[in-house]
């Protein structure tokens, strides 16, 4: 019988400890300014990749197009290799660290090709771009199946038409996992 208990307990230890590591997470996302789908694989205990389609945009105002606020929203491509370094010391804490509720550093790959552009100004033409950036970003559990994400850092983004530049980068999202 005691043999019979501590291997249950070791069991249920080492289930639950290798549970906390990185995991596959499908989910939903929606920011400030657009929304996604995204599938993060993990590839080893603390490191995924995540790749992201997502429809997202922005505001602007120019007294050239009219005299209010317009909007554009556009299809983007993303893929991103995620390092999350304190796995270990959240379990320590008894934090929850399920669907990879860590601190993370990421170096991200994105892509807008200009399809499936709107706006509420006619003749808007998105330029094709394409974004490196490096961040640093937590993911927190609102519950079992939301969560909140912060992440930001520096890039820099090559536009067609010769245009490139350096750029920050932000995501302020809540998402739901499947």
């Amino acid at each position: 019988m005691k043999k019979t208990l501590l291997f249950l307990l070791l069991i249920i230890g080492i289930t639950s400890y290798s549970q906390e590591k990185a995991t596959d997470v499908f989910s939903a996302k929606l920011g400030l300014i657009g929304a996604w789908v995204g599938y993060e694989k993990a590839l080893s205990p603390d490191f995924t990749i995540n790749g992201e389609i997502g429809y997202e945009g922005g505001f602007f105002y120019s007294s050239w197009v009219s005299d209010r606020v317009n909007y554009v929203f556009t299809t983007t491509f993303s893929l991103e290799g995620r390092y999350y370094y304190n796995f270990n010391r959240r379990i320590e804490k008894g934090k929850n660290t399920m669907n990879n509720a860590a601190n993370f550093l990421a170096v991200e790959t994105d892509f807008t090709p200009g399809w499936a552009t709107s706006s509420s100004v006619d003749n808007i033409y998105v330029l094709r771009t394409f974004t490196v950036s490096s961040k640093y970003g937590f993911r927190r559990n609102l519950s079992n199946r939301f969560n909140f994400e912060l992440a930001t850092g520096p890039g820099y983004q090559w536009a067609e038409g010769g245009s490139e530049g350096v750029i920050l980068a932000l995501d302020v999202r809540f998402g739901f996992v499947f």
